[in-house]
């Protein structure tokens, strides 16, 4: 994840989100660039159709070492390490932390989700801010943010 320019939530998410524009701010793919960062060997990351046959997608996405989607559907994104996105859920405009397990038929938009929290089958984030706010933070422009180790009740 990008930290430059983050001193609030929007800015961070704003930051990392700059990431997926067709020329980004900062290039992570440059051979000079000499930032660099230790990364855990993991399988390399997978889409795979789901059992009921749904393929899953990953679309304008960082995609991490041992991310599967399964039957997912990911737009516009950014997935760290070990995420699995199970069947019919679709993920747009987020950013999901390491070890983070998004059931089935899950919507997400505009979060962030962070470290070792499972999202279970059918649940919504980031449509209805109402219900949102009574459960996580959300940003000035609407950002939710689910807490390192959430437990959905």
């Amino acid at each position: 994840m990008l930290l430059a320019r983050c001193g609030t939530i929007d800015s961070f998410y704003q930051a990392n989100m700059d990431l997926l524009n067709p020329v980004p701010p900062i290039d992570l793919y440059q051979e000079d660039w000499g930032i660099r960062s230790y990364e855990r060997q993991r399988p390399p990351s997978r889409t795979v159709p789901s059992a009921t046959g749904n393929q899953g997608i990953s679309i304008n996405s960082i995609v991490a070492n041992g991310v599967v989607i399964s039957g997912g559907s990911v737009q516009h994104s950014i997935l760290s390490a070990n995420v699995k996105v199970g069947d019919g859920a679709t993920i747009q405009n987020s950013i999901l932390f390491d070890e983070v397990k998004v059931g089935e038929h899950c919507q997400l938009k505009n979060c962030i989700i962070d470290k070792h929290v499972s999202v279970p089958d059918g649940t919504t984030i980031g449509f209805d801010a109402k219900l949102d706010r009574e459960r996580f933070t959300i940003s000035d422009q609407g950002v939710v943010v689910v807490p390192e180790g959430y437990i959905f009740s």
